[in-house]
């Protein structure tokens, strides 16, 4: 996430509510800050869950949905999406 100018508290009080949501419904979530890299400053959010049902539990929370709801619909964010992935872990 690019945080805009004056909103980096905003930003994660927000973030610290999708933890919230994330680890009751049986998830990890790390929140860092890219310090060396091509997006220095950015605000990098990692969830992970131990099965797909998880993601799927998380992305259904009543919670979420009403928080990305005010996200989506906000004329002034307090951070803009970079990038979005899921990825899933390969054995070797």
């Amino acid at each position: 996430l690019k945080v805009r100018p004056g909103k980096e508290k905003e930003l994660l009080e927000t973030l610290k509510a999708v933890k919230k949501i994330v680890e009751r419904a049986g998830g990890t979530y790390a929140v860092s800050r890219e310090v060396f890299g091509p997006q220095p400053n950015n605000i990098v959010a990692v969830a992970q869950y131990p099965d797909w049902g998880h993601l799927g539990k998380v992305r259904s929370d009543p919670e979420l949905q009403k928080l990305l709801g005010g996200l989506r619909s906000s004329s002034d964010p307090a951070g803009k999406p970079v990038t979005s992935a899921i990825l899933e872990e390969v054995a070797i």
